[in-house]
């Protein structure tokens, strides 16, 4: 079986506590932005640049450099994900907005995007780990 390696972020706007997701095209469900790691990129590296391609919005990863402080940021999880004859290893980290929080979709990467509540999840299509990590970020890192 093939593994592709992934990054992918949980963006949370610190002051309204909305999240930032993406309408895929291929599961036509709502998840946090991210995508394939090109050439020598590191994890946070293709988080940042596919949450920028899809959305238009930079982020900033938040979290922990352990056990130095020069060390990569900790990412929240490590995902396995599955899709015909591909395993998805997909690393995913919390982050907040940089600057700006609009968006700016970019049809070829996703089929829309926005911002939502945690209550307006409750009503969408989504995939059940949207909900628990928004929540996990919510109680631990954004409060």
């Amino acid at each position: 079986m093939r593994r592709d390696f992934c990054a992918s972020a949980y963006v949370i706007d610190p002051s309204t506590k909305k999240i930032l997701l993406v309408q895929h095209s291929s599961y036509n469900k709502w998840m946090q932005p991210g995508g394939h790691v090109i050439g020598d990129e590191v994890f946070e590296e293709t988080a940042e640049r596919e949450v920028f391609e899809e959305t238009g919005v930079k982020i900033k990863i938040i979290g922990d450099r352990f056990p130095r402080e020069s060390d990569f940021i900790r990412p929240l999880g490590i995902q396995k994900n599955y899709r015909d004859d591909i395993t998805h290893v997909d690393v995913i980290y919390a982050a907040v907005p940089y600057d700006s929080p609009l968006i700016t979709i970019d049809k070829n990467e996703c089929v829309n995007a926005g911002w939502f509540s945690r209550e307006e999840l409750d009503h969408m299509d989504i995939f059940p780990d949207v909900k628990i990590t928004m929540d996990y970020i919510l109680k631990n890192i954004i409060k």
